[in-house]
């Protein structure tokens, strides 16, 4: 049975990445003002973007993923040795690139700093992973759960999966849809492409283990078909939400 009103803790991934190389954190969406122009732990050229967002959802879900990331980059600041330190959510400036994936700068310098970050949120909830770049490819998504029309399969399943989402036994049908959709998001991430790539081309198999409450984590191996690149893809089930984590395969695993 799922408690309402649950969600993961701070750390939730760090578990996957002992040497400290990368840290997650999770803000609570309706808990944040998103009214004020003089937000408090934004700088100004964030509070610039998040004044130029028309509608109130999306300054809310911007500002949560964005808080998120900051406090990952905090956590991750905290776990190794280096000589950037920031303590406080405006230390950390986290702007599009030219890609639109989040870059980090340091707000003292204006200078981006070698740590990447990748944002997700749905629902009551926004989270954030952050890692030392070193030319390490993740990528992260988190679904809060909820029903999943089948018609929507044909947006991001080929053939092979629609057949293991239809076969899936109840009540896991809605779940396994997720986990395969968040699987797909975080390697689309991963690539740095987003959905400007279809999912179809992402090829991902989760066991059933990986579907069941009480699961721990269950790295998978997923591939993007266009350029054969591979990935590992840890998910899983907690509270009342789906989360992925893609990380890129070395080259000799390729």
């Amino acid at each position: 049975m799922q408690t309402a009103n649950t969600r993961p803790s701070d750390g939730l991934f760090e578990e996957l990445f002992p040497s400290g190389c990368l840290a997650s954190a999770f803000v609570d969406l309706p808990d944040l003002d998103v009214n004020s122009s003089e937000h408090p732990n934004l700088t100004d050229k964030e509070r610039r973007l998040m004044s130029g967002l028309r509608v109130e959802k999306r300054r809310r879900d911007w500002l949560g993923g964005r808080l998120a990331a900051k406090r990952a980059v905090i956590r991750l600041s905290r776990q190794r040795g280096v000589e950037w330190h920031p303590i406080h959510d405006r230390d950390v400036e986290v702007l599009p690139g030219d890609t639109r994936e989040p870059i980090v700068y340091s707000s003292e310098t204006g200078q981006p700093v070698p740590v990447r970050v990748s944002i997700s949120h749905s629902g009551r909830l926004a989270g954030a992973i952050a890692w030392y770049g070193n030319g390490r490819r993740m990528g992260f998504d988190l679904e809060e759960i909820h029903p999943v029309d089948p018609a929507l399969y044909r947006l991001a399943f080929h053939d092979s999966e629609i057949k293991a989402l239809e076969t899936a036994r109840p009540p896991l049908g809605p779940i396994a849809c997720l986990v395969l959709w968040t699987a797909k998001e975080a390697v689309s991430k991963a690539l740095g492409t987003g959905l400007s790539v279809c999912l179809q081309d992402i090829e991902v198999s989760f066991p059933d283990s990986s579907l069941s409450q009480d699961s721990g984590w269950e790295p998978v191996r997923a591939r993007f078909r266009n350029t054969g690149r591979r990935f590992t893809v840890y998910g899983r089930r907690t509270s009342d939400y789906v989360l992925s984590l893609a990380s890129a395969a070395k080259p000799e695993d390729r």
